[in-house]
């Protein structure tokens, strides 16, 4: 009598597999290009379940701190790099170009300091190397 063994259709377990907690983008600095960004955004933000008007907050504060490195860097940026890092329930986005500031630039305006405190709940600009490095903060849920 031949040796009969089950057939086992069990499917090994394995752990869980879980978000990455971190996303770089490089895209062109180019206008063109920035939709790219908000997309990453968007999806970002669906997994901390931000509403959408805090995904809405988050593409206009991505716009302004992009369209602000790509007006003051001197020669123009031709590389954007944008971060997003899930801290818990905040999300921190640090945007930085390739290029130095214009030296009689001024890279937040007053009107867009209002703008990105309006939509962000924190604000930080570095200038390194006469490169601008801005972050800033959206909290899961919460309007600034």
């Amino acid at each position: 009598m031949a040796d009969q063994t089950e057939p086992t259709d069990r499917i090994e377990e394995t752990e869980p597999v879980e978000p990455t907690d971190r996303v770089l983008i490089r895209i062109p600095a180019s206008t063109a290009h920035i939709g790219l960004v908000r997309s990453a955004a968007s999806a970002v933000g669906a997994l901390l379940d931000f509403t959408y008007d805090r995904i809405q907050d988050l593409h206009i504060a991505i716009d302004e701190v992009c369209s602000r490195i790509m007006a003051t860097s001197q020669p123009a940026a031709s590389m954007l790099e944008v971060e997003f890092t899930i801290e818990g329930r905040e999300l921190k986005v640090t945007v930085k170009g390739d290029a130095p500031l214009k030296s009689d630039a001024t890279f937040l305006t007053k009107w867009s300091q209002a703008i990105l405190r309006a939509v962000t709940d924190g604000l930080e600009f570095i200038s390194s190397d006469g490169t601008a490095l801005v972050t800033f903060h959206l909290n899961r849920g919460v309007a600034p």
